[in-house]
């Protein structure tokens, strides 16, 4: 069945809209952002005194394994908008497909 504007709700229209914007125009990225303090090794380095340094790392679950990626400060902003949008994605689909369920159990067009 062809949905037209008819039969989508105004809500599920912006979603859908909304959804368009996020998938043509933003980035997307899944994972979680983690601080991890680490001790370099170097012998003249502070952390050697013991105040590790704090690195931000991105960290994502892939095939039942956890990768880590190092996220210089200069792209920190970049990877927690695209985390955002990402989420905010996931989201709206959700919502998407609670309503189609709903649809259909009440047996509605």
């Amino acid at each position: 069945m062809k949905l037209n504007r008819v039969t989508i709700s105004e809500a599920s229209r912006r979603r859908r809209s909304r959804v368009a914007q996020l998938v043509h125009s933003k980035r997307l990225l899944r994972g979680t952002l983690t601080v991890r303090e680490v001790i370099c090794g170097k012998a003249g380095c502070r952390c050697a005194s013991g105040e590790p340094h704090a690195g931000l790392y991105l960290t994502q679950s892939k095939g039942g394994k956890t990768l880590q990626l190092y996220v210089p400060k200069r792209f920190e902003e970049r990877v927690r908008q695209a985390i955002d949008n990402y989420q905010e994605l996931q989201r709206l689909i959700e919502e998407l497909s609670e309503q189609e369920w709903k649809s259909l159990k009440a047996r509605k067009d």
